[in-house]
């Protein structure tokens, strides 16, 4: 048996994968301690794990983020709004997560450390001595940051290129852009980091997440990644984590319009973007509306907007929820604003793809799926409903689409995500040497 602390950022996109993980741990018998905000204690104790809750300076419920941050919300540009969220929700939380691992350690024995991509509290053990902490293994919950020779900037959503002219290309951007785009936040990082005594990173602060820990085990297929000719051995590929299956599911009395010989068009906005459903559920129920070929199903994510249910098409269905064990096997095609466990989960059955996302990292993973052919970037997170429509019949019409999706599932099918973390966490626990509680003495 060993034991495992698995610290997560307070959002549900990176808490839940991170659940999931720890449940699969102590269902192998391991002790696990988990370490978020205490709005997710609840869950976190129904995998079997103990629960430690961050300190109350960072114990925020996301849903507040607005009204802690109301700052944000004024500023002009959505550049401007992400370097504000790096610096002041990530960066700034550092100090008293790197505070509250080490609370932990000094009573729970860690063979290892595992952290969402953007935890930033192991910053400060990974700068210090190897021997002076526990294994760090980060888990990628989202699209693949990491800098390369082969690849453009994170966050232009330019395809890779290995060309000659490419590698130029990727070399001035990755130089360029770091310090133009996210020098001030790097320096943010930085004079956190100085102040708590902790040297400078020693790259960018993106590329540091991915490159510091012992391991950087990523949530997807090889084939769904750009590939990259200087990854380091650390990265590795572990499969998409699924949904879990779900349990005492009573399907809505249209289920069986599921198998009536429509295609099936499932519309998604994900579980933080889905405030305003004008934004691509409302456009896409219109683009669909009337085509008796087809049965479109939206998922709102919340309860379900009065004036959407009072002008739903005939031919559309809306809850503010379905288990996606169940209705994916039956979907021919996904509308999704580009959330990257949806992404996967839509992959692993080989349902091609309309994809609209522009905030946070989501053109990326929008630009992934048009890069592996199995689906349409339309390029835009509030498209029009004309350009959702003809996206949609486009991939229900073009056999290329499926095509490339039912290679993904292949490639996803050969991987099997939490045994492969368990196996990757065991095997460095093997060529880890140095107790969790000589680490910290």
């Amino acid at each position: 048996m060993a034991s495992y602390l698995i610290a997560a950022t307070a959002l549900p996109g990176h808490v839940l994968p991170m659940l999931a993980i720890a449940q699969h741990l102590v269902g192998r018998g391991h002790e696990v301690r988990v370490h978020t905000a205490s709005q997710f204690r609840a869950q976190a104790e129904a995998t079997g794990a103990s629960f430690t809750p961050f300190a109350p300076a960072i114990d925020h419920d996301y849903r507040d983020l607005d009204k802690r941050f109301p700052e944000r919300q004024r500023l002009s540009s959505a550049h401007a709004q992400l370097c504000f969220g790096l610096k002041h929700f990530f960066a700034d939380a550092m100090a008293a997560q790197h505070v509250g691992l080490r609370s932990i350690l000094e009573e729970f024995e860690a063979d290892a450390i595992v952290v969402d991509t953007m935890f930033c509290g192991t910053f400060p053990l990974l700068l210090g001595p190897r021997n002076k902490r526990p294994a760090v293994v980060a888990i990628g919950i989202s699209a693949l940051p990491l800098s390369s020779c082969d690849t453009a900037f994170f966050g232009t959503a330019l395809p890779p290129s290995s060309t000659p002219e490419g590698r130029a290309r990727n070399r001035a951007m990755n130089a360029n852009l770091k310090q133009a785009m996210f020098g001030e936040v790097q320096r943010h990082f930085d004079g956190l980091l100085a102040r708590a005594g902790s040297p400078a990173l020693p790259e960018f602060f993106v590329d540091a997440m991915v490159k510091l820990p012992d391991l950087y085990l990523q949530l997807t297929a090889p084939s769904f990644e750009y590939p990259r000719s200087d990854l380091p051995a650390s990265v590795r590929f572990v499969g998409p984590l699924l949904a879990p299956a779900s349990r005492g599911f009573t399907p809505p009395d249209w289920w069986h319009e599921l198998d009536d010989g429509r295609s099936v068009v499932l519309v998604t906005q994900g579980t933080l973007a889905n405030q305003n459903p004008a934004q691509l559920i409302g456009p896409a129920l219109q683009a669909l509306a009337g085509d008796s070929k087809v049965l479109a199903i939206a998922t709102t994510g919340g309860p379900v907007p009065p004036a959407l249910a009072a002008n739903l098409p005939a031919n559309a269905r809306v809850l503010p929820f379905l288990p996606y064990d169940r209705l994916l096997p039956k979907v021919h095609a996904m509308v999704t604003n580009g959330g990257y466990g949806s992404v996967n989960h839509a992959l692993s059955l080989g349902v091609p793809l309309v994809v609209a996302g522009t905030s946070e990292e989501k053109p990326e993973i929008a630009a992934r799926v048009a890069w592996s052919g199995a689906g349409i970037n339309l390029g835009s997170g509030q498209p029009g409903a004309r350009q959702i429509g003809d996206a949609v019949r486009k991939v229900l019409g073009e056999s290329t689409y499926r095509q490339r999706a039912a290679a993904l599932r292949e490639d996803f099918a050969r991987h099997q995500a939490l045994a492969g973390i368990a196996e990757a966490l065991a095997a460095l626990r093997r060529t880890t040497t140095t107790p969790a509680s000589a680490a910290m003495a």
